[in-house]
């Protein structure tokens, strides 16, 4: 009954149920001033961002087949501007005296999200922000490859968002000065695939947090062995993660059942010392509103994201972690602006070319009206 179950579900229809991004996306990024600036949409309409307490970088990594938008959450920002004053400016509703005491206190960790299906940069913003404040800690979200400001235009694949995450971790450590034992993977849903792949092969990672995470894409459907065919099988893979795992799932989740949680637990306890891993289930919660349990940073859950978050990795790279950092690693600059290409792209060295490159469909595609 359960091998016979995978004949019943066409494995075309699961990669077509895994990958859906919004149509049209909730955000736009357009390049001004020598840079990419972020707008959520809401209700139609782009608005315009400031936050006291943070800037607020955005960037494009492309190439022919990669398509990541980013946007980087850090620092401290307390000058206000004109654009403080715009009626359409999305602020923190906490109070000021009291964000500024938490920001006064951040550290170097930089947690990269990888987000959940069905979802894209507009919706994740608001969550970096609150996660970076409350928290204390710098924040990375990006879109997959086809999802975004991307959707439509490029292939979305299992093995494409492995090649996105590990293009922003590269980009994290090669342009943002990162360490490696500063990064911790923050994984949602679907996004908990790309991001336990990527912690089976960097070892020196400061953690990964899954939040209400997938077994594997087929276990949705039910249990069995699927074989070669399933995706995202982080049952298999944990075991493989070296690093410090914090697990995150809510005990009234009807999307992604908690026992997805429990299994990947079980299966890491059967494998490993159990000092690395901690398995949090949150009363009350569901799938999607397990996100505002967390954000409050209050009671128990909060005290152990906050612990889990101090943590430090091994730091080191083996000689395999450096060759795939410089491998994923998207060197080519294109001087004043913040997009970074692949070598096949010759650089421009005077504005004057930049202002022809800027009329092509290249920087076309990544300005969004």
């Amino acid at each position: 009954m359960k091998k016979s179950l995978s004949a019943l579900i066409p494995n075309s229809f699961i990669k077509k149920y895994s990958f859906r991004p919004p149509e049209p996306a909730k955000y736009a990024f357009e390049f001004r001033d020598k840079k990419y600036h972020f707008f959520p949409i809401i209700n139609g309409q782009r608005k315009q961002i400031f936050n006291y307490y943070l800037q607020i970088d955005s960037y494009v990594l492309k190439n022919d087949k990669i398509c990541v938008p980013i946007i980087h959450f850090s620092g401290l920002q307390n000058t206000k501007t004109e654009v403080s004053l715009s009626k359409e400016c999305l602020f923190s509703s906490k109070s000021f005296q009291c964000d500024f005491e938490k920001l006064t206190q951040r550290n170097r960790t930089l947690v990269i999200f990888s987000h959940a299906n069905a979802s894209d940069l507009g919706d994740v913003y608001f969550f970096g922000e609150k996660i970076s404040i409350e928290y204390g800690v710098d924040f990375i979200a990006y879109d997959y490859t086809g999802y975004g400001i991307g959707v439509g235009q490029y292939k979305v694949s299992e093995q494409q968002t492995y090649d996105d995450l590990q293009s922003v971790v590269s980009f994290a450590i090669n342009k943002l000065n990162y360490s490696l034992n500063q990064i911790i993977l923050w994984g949602f849903s679907l996004g908990s695939g790309p991001a336990t792949e990527i912690a089976t092969r960097f070892g020196g990672l400061a953690g990964l947090i899954l939040q209400a995470p997938i077994a594997s894409i087929y276990s949705w459907f039910g249990e069995g062995d699927y074989g070669n065919q399933d995706m995202y099988v982080n049952h298999k893979k944990i075991k493989n993660v070296q690093s410090n795992i914090l697990i995150i799932h809510g005990d009234q989740d009807k999307i992604v059942g908690h026992q997805h949680s429990e299994k990947l637990y079980n299966n890491y306890m059967q494998h490993n010392d159990g000092g690395k891993i901690q398995f949090i289930l949150v009363k009350d919660a569901g799938h999607n509103d397990l996100q505002f349990y967390i954000e409050r940073g209050e009671d128990d859950l909060g005290a152990q994201i906050h612990n889990f978050l101090r943590k430090k990795g091994g730091g080191a790279f083996s000689e395999m972690e450096n060759k795939l950092l410089n491998q994923s690693y998207l060197k080519e600059h294109i001087p004043g602006q913040n997009i970074y290409q692949c070598n096949s792209l010759r650089k421009y060295s005077s504005s004057q070319e930049l202002q022809i490159k800027k009329a092509h469909s290249f920087f076309s595609f990544c300005t969004c009206d």
